[in-house]
């Protein structure tokens, strides 16, 4: 029997492999958090109004956990965008600096394991690493174990001093994941740990955005 031209392609569409997973929708501004929801969890954030802030949104990619390099993996996921917030500073247990992350993978499995690395270094990267900024200047790096309630589908945290000449920056990430994406906050606070519930509100604000 003799297929009209209409009807083979039917045929060829209907055997042609289904096992193509469609490209996700990308990431963008709408997902990221915006100054309301900083506000929302540090009222003292901006000194007068958020006019104060700095803030720049881009599409860097994630510089992830690799082993017990906190910032080693470059990620990049199918789409990826990033926001950071800088306060002006007038205390000297002021919050610094507010990164976020967020990566959109083609499947959940990658995203999983994305998280896992942050997992990963927390529970076995704990301690005291001696080290230098770059220039020649001694570092000393005192990562220690923080993990964060369930935020989202999955989620895990670092907590990791910095400390040079009497001086001491401390940063607690969350990585939380919805789906195939992940969202990573990075709070950075001169002399002092950041607060762990202040993380986790903006981690769940961040979920929220996703949903």
């Amino acid at each position: 029997m003799r297929l009209s031209v209409p009807a083979l392609v039917s045929v060829l569409v209907l055997l042609a492999p289904s096992s193509v997973a469609a490209a996700p929708a990308p990431v963008d501004r709408d997902h990221l958090l915006g100054l309301d929801d900083y506000t929302l969890v540090y009222p003292d954030l901006f000194r007068a109004d958020e006019s104060d802030a700095i803030r720049i949104v881009r599409r860097s990619p994630l510089f992830a956990p690799d082993r017990c390099e906190d910032q080693a993996r470059v990620v990049r996921g199918a789409s990826r965008i990033s926001g950071s917030v800088s306060p002006e500073l007038d205390r000297s247990a002021d919050v610094a600096l507010i990164d976020q992350n967020l990566v959109r993978f083609t499947s959940r499995r990658q995203a999983r394991a994305l998280v896992q690395r942050y997992r990963w270094f927390s529970r076995n990267c704990v301690g005291n690493v001696r080290t230098d900024d770059g220039e020649g200047g001694a570092v000393t790096l005192k990562n220690r174990a923080w993990a964060p309630p369930r935020v989202g589908d999955q989620s895990a945290g670092m907590l990791i001093g910095w400390f040079q000449g009497g001086g001491a920056d401390w940063r607690r990430v969350l990585a939380a994941r919805v789906g195939r994406t992940v969202t990573v906050i990075d709070v950075s606070v001169i002399g002092e740990r950041p607060r762990r519930d202040d993380v986790v509100a903006l981690g769940e604000l961040a979920v929220e955005r996703l949903r």
